[in-house]
């Protein structure tokens, strides 16, 4: 089964998770696109694996 944003959307929590790492990283707010999950998490995923390498 396909996985898409109406049948799996992406939680509140990565929502806001979302926003606050796109703040953050000075970059367009994501939070408002229609994501899946699994989306959502690889997408929080990249944008906290690029913050830890700019503070390194």
């Amino acid at each position: 089964m396909v996985l898409n944003a109406h049948t799996d959307p992406m939680t509140e929590e990565q929502r806001k998770e979302l926003k606050r790492l796109c703040d953050a990283a000075d970059i367009p707010d994501k939070s408002g696109e229609l994501l899946t999950r699994s989306g959502a998490q690889q997408m929080i995923e990249e944008l906290r694996r690029k913050a830890a390498e700019q503070r390194a």
